[in-house]
């Protein structure tokens, strides 16, 4: 009768169930490259389905605790040259924005984080970050699990800043891939983020190459499509500078 007992806990309280903080920590146990380059395609969607493309080139480096990105946006005419830098290093990050029209380098601060990035649903942390979450920096809940998927609510400590009063992320199983990100503000669903066509590239970093977000509010949404990818060739400091953004 003792064995049927334990058989039938072992049965609705899996052994090796994972929490919520266990399953964002595989997530950020996944190997990343040190090194990314690629160009992307940014398709900006209204809610009556007129599309504005763009095109950008991106570079992102990791030293250590200093995490680097640089975007120039390719085309169109309107936007060449734009130039984006994040510059992160331990808690500290720089983000500044160079506009050719204006042959000038702006910080971008405080509170401006949180805004749009050049007219796109994704915010300038949102671009910084690109998904990436700090699991330290959340409470995580294991909500759900199911065959395929972790559902798991990430809430802001006291303390964090975010423009986000709590995410649900669906990690799908078995490589831990981040696919869906839903954001709340006030209480309401406000964007979701998807991470799509997952690719692996040098035999071990897994990459989606579609991401979406979508405005609930507004019905807008913009797609980036990584068109070209590099990863973990040489990039040397001198491109994440004020003077590679101006070229």
């Amino acid at each position: 009768m003792r064995k049927a007992w334990l058989l039938l806990g072992l049965l609705l309280f899996p052994a090796f169930a994972l929490s919520g903080d266990e399953v964002m920590a595989r997530v950020e146990a996944r190997p990343t490259p040190k090194t990314f380059h690629g160009v992307l395609e940014m398709q900006l969607i209204n809610k009556r389905g007129k599309v504005t493309t763009r095109e950008l080139e991106l570079w992102t480096k990791k030293e250590g605790e200093v995490e680097k990105m640089l975007i120039k946006f390719l085309a169109p005419p309107d936007v060449r040259g734009t130039a984006f830098l994040a510059i992160k290093k331990g808690e500290r990050e720089e983000m500044k924005l160079y506009l050719p029209a204006l042959k000038k380098v702006r910080r971008i601060a405080g509170g401006q984080k949180k805004g749009s990035f050049m007219g796109s649903d994704f915010t300038y942390d949102d671009i910084a970050r690109l998904g990436s979450l700090k699991r330290e920096n959340y409470k995580n809940k294991l909500l759900k699990e199911d065959a395929r998927h972790y559902l798991v609510e990430a809430t802001p400590k006291p303390g964090v800043e975010s423009a986000y009063e709590r995410l649900l992320i669906w990690v799908e199983k078995p490589h831990f891939d981040v696919v869906k990100i839903e954001f709340y503000q006030k209480g309401a669903l406000y964007k979701v983020m998807t991470l799509a066509e997952i690719q692996t590239f040098a035999e071990k970093y897994r990459i989606p190459t579609k991401l979406t977000m979508e405005n609930k509010k507004t019905g807008h949404k913009t797609v980036l499509l990584q068109k070209k990818i590099e990863v973990d060739r040489p990039i040397p400091d001198s491109v994440f500078s004020e003077r590679f953004m101006r070229r």
